[in-house]
C-alpha cells in the first residue's frame, strides 16, 4: 500500500471549510454586494483544489480501465443518486414546483435535485476520461504536458480577452478541446510529477494580480459578468487554487492522522450534505435569521453547518451502507 501523503488531508478539509463559506451568505435584502463578492471569489478555489487533488492521486492510472472505472464510479455515482433522490423529496416537501417523470429521466445526464450535485457530475466525467488521458501522460514528457496547460490557460483568460477581441467559445473554437475542469485534473499530475517547476517564489506577482483584479476592474468601471471573470474556470481562481495547493504541499507534517485524516474522509459526504443541513435547517432557525450583523450571521451559518454535516457524514460512515450514501466506511481498526 502506498504511504498516505497527509498534505492531501489538509487540503481537503480546507477545500470543504471553503465551499461551506462560500454557500453560506443567507439571502437578505441587506447584504452587501462586496462582502458577498468577496465571499465567493476567494473561497471559489476550493472546489477547484478537489479536482487538482484527484488528478494528483489518480493519474496516471496504473490498474486496467475496468477496475479503475469500477472502484472510482462505485465511490461516487450510488452517493451522488442517494442526495439526489433526497433533494428532490426536500424539493416536494417545501411545495416545489417539478416534472417528477422529467426529472427522474434526467439523472442520468445532468444534476437534479440541486444545482450543488453539479460537481459530482463533472468528477464522474473526468473518471470516465482518466483513462484515456493516462495513456497520452504515460509517454508524455513534461513539455508537452506544459504545451497541454499553456493552451488550458489561454482558455481561462478568455473572459478578459473578450473584452477586447471576439471569441469562439463553442465547439467548433479552435482550444475547445483544451478546455474545461480537465485542465484542474491534469494540472494535479502536473503539480505533483514536477513539483519544483512552480514555485511559490514564482506565484507572488500573479498571485497579488489575482487579489487586486476585482478591485481594479471596480474602480475603472469595467462592465464585466463576475461569474465568468472571477469563476472557477477564469485564470485568477485557478492561480489561487494553484497557490493554495503548492502552499499546502510544501507544509513538513510530524503528526499523522486524528481529526483531520477523519474529516478528509468525509469530505465527499460533507459536500453532499451540507446544503440539505444549511438551506433546509440552519437558515430556517430563529436565533440565525435574527442576528444582525451579516458577517457574525454567515459565520455562525458556517460553523453551525461544518460541525453538523461533519457529525452526520460521520454517523452515516459507521451504518453497514456508509460507502454507499456519502462513499466512505469507516473501519474498525484492530
Amino acid at each position: 500500500m502506498k504511504e498516505r501523503n497527509y498534505n492531501y488531508d489538509i487540503m481537503r478539509v480546507l477545500a470543504c471549510i471553503m465551499i461551506i463559506c462560500m454557500h453560506a451568505p443567507m439571502p437578505n435584502l441587506n447584504a452587501n454586494g462586496i462582502i458577498l463578492s468577496t465571499i465567493s471569489y476567494f473561497t471559489a478555489p476550493g472546489l477547484c483544489l478537489f479536482f487538482v487533488i484527484s488528478g494528483s492521486l489518480l493519474l496516471p492510472i496504473k490498474t486496467d480501465t475496468t477496475t479503475f472505472l469500477k472502484k472510482r464510479l462505485g465511490k461516487v455515482i450510488m452517493p451522488t443518486l442517494v442526495f439526489t433522490i433526497l433533494y428532490i423529496i426536500l424539493n416536494c416537501i417545501n411545495g416545489e414546483q417539478q416534472n417528477i417523470l422529467r426529472t427522474i429521466c434526467s439523472i442520468p445526464f445532468s444534476a437534479q435535485g440541486h444545482g450543488v450535485l453539479w460537481f459530482m457530475y463533472t468528477l464522474i466525467g473526468l473518471y470516465l476520461v482518466a483513462p484515456i488521458i493516462s495513456k497520452w501522460l504515460d509517454s508524455a514528457s513534461k513539455r508537452e504536458v506544459e504545451l497541454y496547460l499553456l493552451l488550458w490557460v489561454i482558455t481561462l483568460c478568455f473572459p478578459i480577452l473578450k473584452l477586447f477581441v471576439g471569441i469562439n467559445e463553442g465547439n467548433t473554437g479552435v482550444l475547445y478541446y483544451f478546455s474545461g475542469y480537465i485542465g484542474y485534473f491534469i494540472l494535479g499530475y502536473y503539480l505533483k510529477k514536477y513539483p519544483e517547476s512552480i514555485s511559490l517564489k514564482k506565484l507572488i506577482i500573479p498571485d497579488i494580480i489575482a487579489i487586486i483584479a476585482p478591485i481594479a476592474f471596480k474602480v475603472m468601471h469595467i462592465e464585466i459578468d463576475f461569474y465568468s471573470m472571477f469563476w472557477y474556470l477564469s485564470i485568477f481562481v485557478a492561480l489561487l487554487c494553484t497557490t493554495i495547493y503548492v502552499l499546502i504541499s510544501k507544509i513538513k507534517i510530524k503528526k499523522r492522522g486524528g481529526i483531520v485524516e477523519l474529516i478528509s474522509n468525509l469530505s465527499f459526504g460533507i459536500y453532499l450534505i451540507h446544503i440539505a443541513v444549511m438551506r433546509f435547517f440552519i437558515w430556517e432557525l430563529d436565533f440565525i435569521i435574527n442576528i444582525n450583523n451579516y458577517i457574525l450571521q454567515w459565520i455562525m451559518v458556517v460553523g453551525l453547518t461544518f460541525i453538523i454535516s461533519c457529525s452526520i457524514a460521520y454517523v452515516i460512515s459507521l451504518l453497514p451502507f456508509g460507502d454507499y450514501i456519502i462513499g466512505y466506511k469507516k473501519q474498525n481498526r484492530k
